[in-house]
């Protein structure tokens, strides 16, 4: 213990007296580990933490795979697993919708009216997850049965939003969408599942969850593995039971569809996290790569202090300290290196932390805060660097030349052959490695490119989109739905500062829209498009709004009501596929079979991206919205100024028109491009932040060998010099190292990076793994940074006066 305090003190001598190289070594390990530890806190949030359940990793999502792909559970499903299972301890289960239309309702009753999502759970759903109300008390096992009165539970966040967070309000009658409901307790904030703001009892009985059943609910299922049951164990179980209940379904037609079906069995926290695993795993390999080359940088940095410390540590060795001292000591100095890098790592990673937290994506969770898995890592790796960095310089540095010290000369030092070419080794991979990470970046950043410069077919500015849910009790009402809508275009149109008014059911980058994959052709075959047909209901007005140019043909009018002629207008791509080689306006089609309704094209107008911006845009029809009314629509305001300040007047207007009618989720329509286009973002600017980050140290790293090379060449540039030998040729003389460095470097990187661009395939647009652009770009930037980093050491070469070389040792 005495040795090793002693070892402490004289390494925290060592370095404290070398401050230059202390403070650039502890700098280059912070911003390796500093990487690091930003990414792998995201990691810990979104995969390694557990979720906030009891026994959170026995949770399960329990679905059937059906044979086309689609994944759901049928409630009669569910009530088989759940009074035959013997391995689970119990079983949850959520419906898709509220009241069979849409994900939410209107609230009223209580101040404002909003939107909010609403999920019908069964009873001793949040049981099953062990969480407890704050307020009030969680459903009762008979308020799942049905004819029982209707109840509501609230997330805090509704709680605190709409009701000010006033436990009074348990007790309190509320309408969701006309029906009243009593609110009977509230959750806990930052609950991630179920989803939705409220909830109400999922109701499963003998008319909707037995096999005879004419109708079953679809579900998405949870459970909870008994201790000691394996996931296989489970999945087995379940598919058994699946068999057996199976036989009972009639009629046949359900029967074999379901005995298709395959039971699978996921732990619930993989369900939430998504499908971000390969984009983290990406990002880490990338600060992995950072990390490398910092403690290649390191190391080389202790290489060259080694050869300087080469008489003291022979002079230690004379004195008899045995090399395993000596490397203690020098291990002890690389120990206290990686302990003031990891320290400042870790602030420089919770910096970067909060500067990503306004990047990060909503795919990617935004509570992000240190932990006691975030430190571990931060000390693992600080001990792997010190293995990485400081072990191999350490032994060179323990076999000083014994015999040149006692003669008192300066001792050669770690600097032979190996030594050298060692430390050209490191300076090749820190090269290598960074080429890598840059040709990565410059890939995505093509990408972003590609993607920001792809033309949507309409003009985000200066529109605002605000949907509007009407009540259920409007659902079978059209001929009420579409005198609502009209009027409220009526009055947004007279508003002073609004150029153009629309509404649609499907507005472009959404995903709510009714499909169909086949078209019926008057006096043709039917024809079956490539890629399913996206149908809206739209105002006449609405590719005003949007300026969605109109090809051929007209668009939609005011005559084009309910008693007039049935119309359509479609994409191009419905032109190209539904009528080739012939014009569309004035033919007939149907999306709903023979038997119609049957509509006449009047207008042909350009594709728009109607799903993602990053994806081809899917044919699509268009109907009046008054000759197929709809529950839902989107109202799109084009306004003359800001679009976001006109978003309390649009509620007004509304309110105008039924004053217990809200809208929800408004937005600009830039606001939803950049949304659309922030998880490529987060990738490109984390990876190019990165890239960047790697080609610094790298060029650092190569000046620095550079730089060590001339010192210990001064006395062979004398000689030349005083044999003739000019500047230019001292100079291409050092140039030349460094060019050989840099080419091996380039080389291996290009090799490396065409090999391992390919995992970024998923994360492309427009452009292949191996785009010769980027790999151009990449290599002359390196190279132009590499000349820059040699010449300033070559031209310092060329100044050396002959006569201080020549006495230079």
């Amino acid at each position: 213990m005495g040795t090793l305090v002693q070892d402490l003190r004289y390494g925290i001598r060592m370095l404290a007296k070398n401050p230059g190289f202390t403070a650039v070594a502890v700098l280059t390990l912070a911003l390796g580990i500093g990487a690091n530890t930003a990414i792998f806190s995201v990691i810990d949030a979104s995969l390694l933490r557990p979720l906030p359940y009891q026994h959170s990793e026995r949770l399960v999502n329990l679905t059937m795979r059906f044979r086309r792909g689609s994944r759901f559970v049928v409630a009669p499903h569910f009530v088989a697993w759940r009074d035959q299972s013997n391995l689970l301890d119990g079983f949850g289960a959520f419906g898709f919708g509220f009241n069979g239309y849409g994900d939410g309702a209107n609230l009223t009753g209580m101040g404002e009216p909003v939107r909010i999502k609403i999920a019908p759970i069964t009873v001793g759903f949040f049981r099953l997850l062990g969480v407890t109300s704050i307020a009030g008390r969680d459903f009762l096992t008979e308020e799942g049965e049905r004819g029982r009165s209707r109840v509501l539970i609230l997330s805090a966040g509704v709680w605190r939003q709409n009701f000010g967070g006033n436990p009074d309000v348990i007790g309190k009658t509320v309408n969701l969408d006309g029906t009243p409901y009593t609110v009977v307790g509230v959750m806990p904030a930052g609950l991630v599942y179920p989803p939705g703001e409220a909830w109400v009892p999922e109701v499963l009985d003998a008319t909707n969850s037995l096999p005879s059943s004419p109708d079953f609910p679809l579900l998405t299922v949870i459970g909870r593995l008994k201790t000691a049951t394996s996931i296989e164990q489970a999945r087995s179980e379940l598919q058994l039971v699946t068999d057996r209940f199976n036989k009972q379904v009639t009629p046949s037609g359900r029967a074999h569809a379901f005995s298709q079906a395959r039971v699978e069995v996921v732990p619930l926290h993989a369900l939430l996290a998504g499908d971000v695993r390969a984009l983290l795993f990406i990002l880490l390999a990338a600060v992995s790569f950072v990390l490398l080359i910092a403690s290649a940088n390191v190391a080389n940095l202790l290489l060259v202090r080694a050869a300087g410390r080469a008489r003291e540590v022979a002079i230690r060795a004379a004195l008899g300290a045995g090399r395993a001292r000596l490397i203690r000591q020098l291990l002890t100095e690389s120990v206290l290196l990686a302990a003031s890098g990891g320290a400042l790592g870790l602030l420089i990673g919770l910096w970067a932390v909060d500067a990503m937290k306004q990047l990060i994506p909503p795919s990617l969770p935004n509570d992000i805060h240190l932990d006691s898995r975030v430190l571990l890592f931060v000390v693992v790796i600080s001990v792997a660097s010190v293995l990485f960095f400081g072990l191999l310089p350490a032994l060179l540095a323990s076999r000083p030349d014994l015999s040149t010290a006692c003669r008192g000369e300066a001792a050669p030092g770690p600097d032979g052959r190996g030594a050298h070419r060692l430390r050209e080794l490191l300076v090749v991979a820190e090269i290598g490695l960074s080429v890598v990470l840059l040709a990565s970046a410059g890939l995505l950043v093509r990408s972003f490119w590609r993607l920001t410069e792809t033309d949507p077919g309409f003009d985000a500015s200066h529109v605002l989109l605000a949907d509007c849910w009407l009540p259920v009790t409007m659902v079978s009402n059209s001929e009420r739905q579409a005198a609502f809508f009209a009027q409220v275009l009526e009055r947004l149109r007279a508003l002073p500062g609004v150029e153009q008014v629309g509404a649609t059911t499907h507005y472009p980058m959404s995903t709510f829209n009714a499909l169909s994959s086949n078209l019926d052709i008057a006096g043709a075959p039917a024809v079956e498009l490539s890629a399913p047909i996206s149908i809206a209901s739209v105002s006449p007005d609405y590719f005003r709004a949007m300026r969605i140019r109109l090809v051929k043909g007209r668009s939609f009018n005011q005559d084009d009501g309910g008693r007039a002629q049935n119309v359509a207008m479609i994409t191009e791509s419905v032109a190209r596929g539904a009528f080739p080689g012939r014009g569309a306006v004035g033919r007939e089609m149907s999306t709903d079979g023979p038997k119609g309704p049957w509509r006449t094209v009047v207008g042909v107008v350009t594709d728009t991206h109607n799903y993602a911006l990053d994806r081809e845009p899917w044919p699509e029809i268009y109907v009046p919205y008054m000759q197929s009314p709809s529950f839902f629509m989107t109202f799109v305001v084009r306004t003359s100024g800001d679009p976001a300040q006109f978003a309390p007047v649009l509620k007004q207007a509304v309110a105008s028109v039924d004053r217990n009618q809200p809208v929800s989720n408004i937005q600009t329509m830039e606001e939803l491009m950049e949304k659309a286009v922030a998880p490529r973002r987060f990738k490109m600017l984390l990876l190019g932040a990165f890239a960047g980050l790697a080609l610094l140290l790298a060029i650092v790293g190569l000046y620095g060998g550079v730089s060590y090379s001339v010192t210990q060449r001064t006395h062979e540039i004398g000689v030349r010099v005083a044999l003739g030998a000019g500047r230019r040729d001292v100079m291409w003389l050092i140039l030349g190292e460094g060019i050989f460095l840099t080419v091996a470097g380039l080389s291996a990187g290009l090799v490396g990076a065409w090999a391992l661009t390919r995992f970024l395939t998923g994360f492309l647009y427009e452009v292949k793994p191996s785009d010769p652009l980027t790999f151009s770009a990449v290599s002359l930037l390196l190279a132009f940074m590499a000349m820059l980093a040699c010449y300033i050491p070559a031209r310092r070469a060329t100044r050396v006066d002959p006569m201080v070389a020549l006495r230079y040792e």
